[in-house]
């Protein structure tokens, strides 16, 4: 197995990690580093991915197991996370390397175990983002408070779902934290902090209000289109699912299917892509 070492994390961001362990998560992202520490569980409706103080990685539903990564191993604590190459990693205690990996080694790039429509799965890595950096460090406490969640995120479109905007007023796509994307009513996309203060929105806009449509397609491409195509984000790729997220610093991105780890209709499929390797 090839040996990955835990990267080094400043005593700042650790911090960041540890309160973020103590709230809810949805979701383990490499960028900025998530960690899904012994004890600790991460939930979206009815699933849960549970990880004990031995290592054991187990999804429920409804309380109920229904995968188990066979992954326990003789230890008091265990942590979590997905790193570059897309695998997710567990590390016992103190260690640096880890006794176990789901999937297999991909291209390096960001990656996110993501909750989908009750499925869940491994994506990345990100092949698009709309560049938006809300500031990470400011004195503002709902800000930093933001920064805490940044294991949750919410999911504007899956490939091949349309949203439609208004031209009467804002449409809310999704919401992490104090931060929201929306369809504005002069067809443009936009991200808002408390509903009011602007980090990132699409150019041009219409010059009059005007209803128009967001579409996310099957080979990765966001369209905004009201009378014509106003805006494009991300580029045409292969016909995948792809997902459309919003994270707690306002980034925008786009990621594309690698592996359905549980897919309630077809689980015994993809089970048999599920590499679980246990020094």
């Amino acid at each position: 197995m090839a040996h990955h070492l835990l990267p080094f994390i400043p005593t700042t961001l650790a911090l960041v990690l540890f309160l973020s362990s103590t709230l809810a998560q949805n979701a383990l992202f490499t960028e900025p580093l998530q960690i899904l520490f012994a004890g600790k569980n991460i939930t979206s409706g009815d699933l849960t991915l549970s990880l004990s103080h031995d290592c054991s990685l187990i999804l429920y539903k409804t309380g109920s197991p229904v995968l188990d990564f066979n992954t326990s191993v003789s230890s008091s604590q265990c942590a979590l996370f997905i790193d570059i190459d897309g695998q997710l990693l567990l590390v016992p205690e103190t260690e640096r390397l880890p006794v176990g990996t789901v999937g297999a080694v991909t291209h390096q790039g960001r990656y996110a175990l993501l909750f989908i429509n009750g499925k869940l799965g491994i994506f990345g890595p990100a092949m698009w983002t709309n560049g938006a950096t809300w500031p990470y460090y400011s004195h503002h406490h709902e800000i930093r408070q933001s920064r805490l969640s940044s294991g949750y995120s919410d999911y504007l479109l899956f490939s091949g779902e349309k949203v439609s905007g208004n031209a009467d007023g804002e449409v809310v796509l999704a919401e992490n934290g104090k931060l929201s994307a929306v369809i504005t009513s002069r067809c443009s996309l936009a991200v808002k902090f408390n509903g009011s203060v602007p980090v990132w929105h699409t150019w041009p806009e219409s010059e009059s209000p005007e209803k128009c449509q967001l579409e996310l397609k099957s080979n990765g491409e966001l369209v905004l289109e009201g009378l014509d195509v106003q805006w494009t984000g991300g580029f045409a790729g292969e016909e995948n699912e792809y997902v459309c997220v919003l994270r707690f610093n306002g980034e925008i991105l786009i990621y594309g299917l690698k592996t359905w780890l549980y897919n309630e209709e077809g689980l015994a499929q993809h089970q048999n892509i599920i590499n679980v390797v246990i020094a």
